[in-house]
């Protein structure tokens, strides 16, 4: 049986919805994160939109700029007992 792959994989998608929260939470704008990672407003919009995928650095630089602990995020999103 094979994975699902990049975008498709649930655990990724709940990764970017844990990334959107968090932007939101913070009272983050795209454009005001986007100017924090020194990229443009889209390069946030494509991933959030799952046009684009994060590579596990710029995950890890994302979820830092938001406020979260990018380990901790993926220990829970990725462990067996996730749903």
């Amino acid at each position: 049986m094979a994975l699902p792959k990049g975008i498709h994989d649930d655990r990724y998608r709940r990764l970017i919805e844990r990334l959107v929260a968090a932007r939101k939470d913070a009272g983050m704008s795209q454009v005001a994160l986007a100017a924090k990672l020194g990229k443009p407003q889209q390069f946030v919009s494509r991933y959030e939109l799952g046009e684009r995928r994060l590579d596990i650095v710029e995950f890890v630089d994302v979820a830092r700029a938001v406020g979260i602990e990018p380990v901790q995020e993926i220990a829970e999103v990725c462990s067996p007992w996730a749903s």
